[in-house]
Order: structure tokens, then C-alpha cells, then sequence
């Protein structure tokens, strides 16, 4: 079968190469349709790939927007079977999916927020030609709305590239990673400092903020002055430049725990999953967790849980190895194997 998969934005990288190892290993050929930006990002797999096509979308003008439509339709249609990264919260993806509603080529799409089903128009229209979706999570799947001649799966975006530069860890260096970009409104920094002010300086814990620490950034420079003004820098390691993949993923797979540091929120209890989440599945590392969260079996049977005002004793068990981790994914589900029989069967319809 002859695959086209498609991410028409600059977000969700972390999920096509799970996708392009399946596909290829069951045997189909795949293409690579991609946002421009994301061009170094996929270097490290694109050799899997039968052919990359890389575009930057069009932004404005009627008629260029126009044109531009009509060429990746025209592209698009060719293939066996479409999967689109990002199936929602896109014009473009909605323009095209209502293009190539004339044509018999099969979609499917990649949803990051379930509940876009159930109160999205764009998302309605989107579905008109895309009628199979996969969303991130078991859980996910079922808590997703359930809609009328649309038919939802389930899979696991946790299969990364080999690392080969692993970075150098001191012997008694208990490493906690926190992935993603310095973001105030999703995750709890505060949360981390208040728990940290009270630890001892010589405790082994070293916090990987695995996300560019922009001091020029109204967010950066707000983070970097509270840790400076509680003296807790040596609790740190940051980046103040891009990580690129191969470094970013080298040091979740050196690390002993992954941090999501998420502020609650209802929505991640049943329609999103934190990409942190999927990275502690990929490298199978135990979870630390807000308490909020233990709801969620696949975080409750890979996790460790806190109370916001208990995190500190947390830490200090775990600085003192008194603490037994988890992580054991003892699931057929965490198996390569399954995933790529249950992903197979959902994209070739069966």
C-alpha cells in the first residue's frame, strides 16, 4: 500500500516516526508530506521513507491559498491511503479533506484532543472525508465522543530513533527530566521550588528542564529568577539554545524519573495526553505524578504520586533510595509487537 502521511503544521513530530516504523515494517511505502520546519527534525528517519515532500503552507491570499489546495490535492490523491498527524484545528487540513471528498483515496487522522469530535464544526466537516481516527491512549479512546459513521482506534506514539550520544551522569546523580518548552500556564514551577527550598543542598537530584530556557523570554526570565532568588540552581540542568533531537532524547533515556510537572486539568483525565506521558512510556521510566492524575491506569501501574504540599517528602525518599521505583510496563501493550499488529489492522481496515 502506498501511504502519504501528512503534518500540514510545525507541532507533533514526536508522532511520525512510530508511524513510519510501523507502516514500513508491515511492508507499505511511505511518504513524508511535510510543514518545511520540520525538515531537520525527521533527518534521523527520512531514510525509511520512499519520498519527503516538504512545503510551507500559504498564509494568505485568496488565490495562493487556492492554488496551493489544489497541487497537494492533486498530490494527494494518487496515494492508497492518507493519515493526516494532525486531523483537526487546521483550515488547511479542512480544505483539503472537503477537496479530496471527489476522490477515492482513503483518510485517516491522528487526533491530539478527543473531545474536538464531539464540539468542533471544523472538525465535522474534516470528518465528512476522514472517517477512521487514531487518538493517543487507550484511556482516550474510551472516553472519546462517539459519533455516527465514525470509527476510532487507539496507539501509542512511544518509538524514537537509536540514541547514540548519551551524556555523561555523575555515579550518585538521581536525574529528573521535565520535557517540553517553559510554559507557565501548564506546568507547576512553583509547585517544584516551594518543594525544593526545604531539601538540603547536597542531595543527589538534578531537575533537566529539557526545553529551551529563553532568559530573554518573558517566561524564561521568570523561571530563572525564581530558582536565582531561592539559591537553587544547583538543583538544575538548562538549555539555552534549541536541543536538538538526538540530545533531547539522549538525556530522557540517561534520566530515572520524567516529571510532566502538569497543572490539573479535567481535559487530561480524558481527552489529551501529555506528550511527557508518552516519552516515560517510550523509554519506560518511572512517572512523577500530581495525585490528580492517578486516576489514569496507565500512569497509576508506571507512576509515583504527590500531594502539591507533600512533594518534598517525595523527594527526599527518593534522594534517599528509600523509595522502590515503578515503571515495570508489564503490559502486552508496551510490547513493539502489539503495537504494530493493532496499528496495522486499524490503518489497512481491518
Amino acid at each position: 500500500m502506498k501511504v502519504a502521511l501528512i503534518e500540514v503544521s510545525t507541532s507533533h513530530e514526536e508522532c511520525l516516526f512510530t508511524q513510519v516504523k510501523l507502516l514500513t515494517d508491515g511492508g507499505h511505502t511511505v511518504d513524508l508530506i511535510l510543514h518545511h520546519a520540520l525538515q531537520p527534525q525527521i533527518r534521523a528517519y527520512q531514510d525509511l521513507c520512499n519520498h519527503c515532500h516538504f512545503f510551507e503552507p500559504v498564509t494568505s491570499g485568496f488565490f495562493k491559498k487556492l492554488r496551493q489546495r489544489r497541487a497537494l490535492t492533486k498530490m494527494l490523491k494518487s496515494y492508497d491511503l492518507l493519515i493526516f498527524n494532525t486531523a483537526s484545528s487546521s483550515k488547511l487540513v479542512r480544505n483539503l479533506a472537503l477537496s479530496l471528498s471527489r476522490y477515492p483515496v482513503r483518510c485517516l487522522g491522528v487526533l491530539h484532543n478527543a473531545k474536538k469530535l464531539g464540539s468542533s464544526f471544523t472538525q465535522r466537516l474534516i470528518s465528512l472525508k476522514i472517517k477512521r481516527y487514531l487518538v493517543l491512549s487507550d484511556t482516550l479512546l474510551e472516553n472519546a465522543p462517539k459519533m455516527e459513521n465514525l470509527i476510532l482506534g487507539s496507539f501509542y506514539p512511544i518509538y524514537f530513533p537509536t540514541v547514540s550520544a548519551i551524556p555523561k551522569k555523575e555515579e550518585k546523580e538521581i536525574w529528573i527530566s521535565i520535557p517540553g518548552r517553559i510554559d507557565w500556564e501548564r506546568r507547576a514551577y512553583t509547585t517544584l521550588i516551594s518543594a525544593l527550598r526545604g531539601l538540603k543542598t547536597n542531595v543527589p537530584l538534578k531537575f533537566l528542564l529539557l526545553g529551551k530556557l529563553d532568559k530573554t523570554t518573558e517566561a524564561g526570565n521568570r523561571l530563572w529568577q525564581l530558582i536565582l532568588e531561592n539559591q537553587l540552581e544547583h538543583f538544575f540542568i538548562c538549555f539555552d539554545t534549541f536541543i536538538s533531537n538526538e540530545k533531547y532524547h539522549g538525556h530522557l533515556k540517561t534520566s530515572d524519573y520524567i516529571m510532566p510537572l502538569l497543572k490539573t486539568s479535567e481535559d487530561y483525565l480524558n481527552f489529551k495526553i501529555s506528550g511527557s506521558f508518552n516519552l516515560a512510556f517510550a523509554y519506560k521510566k518511572t512517572l512523577l505524578c500530581s495525585s490528580f492524575f492517578e486516576p489514569l491506569q496507565d500512569l497509576k501501574e508506571n507512576g509515583l504520586f504527590y500531594q502539591e504540599n507533600a512533594l518534598q517528602q517525595l523527594l527526599h525518599q527518593i534522594s534517599n533510595e528509600n523509595l522502590m521505583k515503578k515503571g515495570n510496563y508489564a503490559q502486552d501493550k508496551w510490547d513493539y509487537a502489539y503495537q504494530k499488529e493493532k496499528y496495522l489492522k486499524f490503518v489497512e481496515g481491518k
